[in-house]
């Protein structure tokens, strides 16, 4: 058991430190897709790049994975969000299905910020910005301090596992 779980940890972090290896760093989108919730234009360049760890997490409200991590995401902000780092939510629920993407994060008690975007359009940002092609929600970015994209993921991340990739990141200099 121990073994096995050593191993897991190990594959993610691999896949975490896969992609820093890449040094993927595509322009965000100049273009706006995002908005935030009382239907400003938003965009990643507002909150990525502030002097502070991002980790972005695109979410949908009908996720069931999702409605597990967001809580533990909440924790972190919670935590950490004064000091060096900051979450930001993406909801990929769309116009559509804005009313349920509003529930979800009263019903989550997210305070971090959260903006909204159209699901094919908010999709293919992901792909323009990492060159990967978009799996589903959960989805995780992790930024640094000055903007980088370092890392990303599909799936759930244990938040234990984004502060262990921030805290290496951090003592090799990767800022």
């Amino acid at each position: 058991m121990r073994d096995t779980n050593k191993r897991l940890r190990g594959f993610l972090a691999a896949l975490l430190l896969g992609l820093a290896a890449t040094a993927l760093a595509p322009a965000m989108a100049a273009e706006s897709i995002l908005r935030d919730f009382d239907g400003n234009p938003r965009r990643l360049e507002d909150y990525v790049g502030q002097g502070k760890w991002t980790v972005v997490m695109f979410w949908a409200h009908d996720c069931h994975i999702c409605n597990l991590e967001a809580p533990r995401y909440e924790k972190l902000y919670q935590r950490r969000g004064e000091r060096d780092l900051t979450v930001l939510g993406i909801s990929i629920d769309g116009e559509e299905q804005k009313k349920a993407a509003q529930a979800f994060i009263r019903e989550h008690k997210l305070s971090f910020p959260n903006l909204i975007g159209e699901p094919e359009a908010t999709t293919l940002m992901f792909t323009d910005l990492t060159g990967a092609r978009w799996i589903g929600t959960p989805t995780f970015l992790i930024y640094t301090p000055t903007g980088k994209l370092v890392a990303q993921q599909a799936g759930g991340v244990p938040v234990s596992m984004i502060e262990d990739f921030i805290a290496q990141q951090t003592a090799a200099g990767n800022l």
